[in-house]
């Protein structure tokens, strides 16, 4: 059985609670007052706090999880029903999304370790994020769908996850990654100067305003509504 964390002090669970001592609150007083583009039952999307490029976007669980292994095994149908609604949204405002993710694991021994799940969607090319992965020495397995990241072993394990035109790729930690690993990477890809990729280094405000103005006529798209074609979809049968 999948067990949900105590969360007191993550910053992700206090923002999503409501609480106003929060980095976000901290960093912007107030201009935006919040970050929320959408959210469904169990699920939440925001923009990134310090976007690397317009349309950096964040999906989270409501609740507490370490990674979306572990929350599509127990919300499977909304998630990939809300995916089924936003991915063609995202691609009409942004382009082309990579999707991004660090799984952990309880009792993961890394300072690289993910304490809220998050997915991030960025509109930056998934190949080139590829090569600098393999370049990494992380080997990976490919999915037949994101559906089957629900299933043993990935939600008692870290993986990072890669899906870019349909593809869905698990690749295989070592252990050495840094902390804001994949951050690293597609500063990269961007071209950001090392370390500015890092939030706590630079805080991109001016992106993040502009990102919501961009999506501000997506909540009368997304009704959160799940039908058993939009989930086969995007994740399978």
């Amino acid at each position: 059985m999948i067990e949900t964390m105590q969360c007191a002090g993550a910053d992700f669970c206090e923002e999503l609670s409501g609480s106003a001592d929060t980095s976000f609150a901290r960093f912007y007083e107030g201009g935006p007052p919040s970050r929320l583009i959408h959210s469904t039952e169990n699920l939440t999307l925001l923009a990134d706090m310090s976007p690397l490029v317009l349309g950096h976007l964040l999906l989270l669980p409501s609740n507490h999880h370490l990674s979306f292994a572990q929350v599509l095994s127990r919300h499977r149908d909304e998630v990939c029903g809300l995916l089924d609604e936003f991915v063609p949204l995202y691609r009409e405002t942004f382009g082309e999304p990579l999707i991004l993710e660090h799984g952990s694991s309880a009792g993961q021994e890394s300072h690289a370790c993910i304490t809220h799940a998050h997915l991030h969607f960025l509109p930056v090319d998934g190949d080139a994020v590829d090569d600098l992965l393999i370049g990494d020495g992380l080997f990976h397995r490919d999915l037949d769908s994101l559906g089957e990241l629900a299933l043993a072993p990935w939600p008692s394990s870290s993986y990072f996850l890669r899906v870019y035109r349909g593809q869905v790729r698990v690749y295989l930690p070592t252990g050495a990654q840094k902390r804001q690993y994949l951050r690293s990477i597609v500063g990269a890809v961007l071209a950001i100067e090392d370390p500015e990729w890092d939030y706590a280094v630079v805080m991109r405000k001016r992106d993040l305003r502009e990102t919501l103005r961009m999506v501000d006529y997506w909540p009368g798209k997304l009704s959160g509504d799940v039908t058993t074609a939009e989930v086969e979809l995007s994740c399978g049968e």
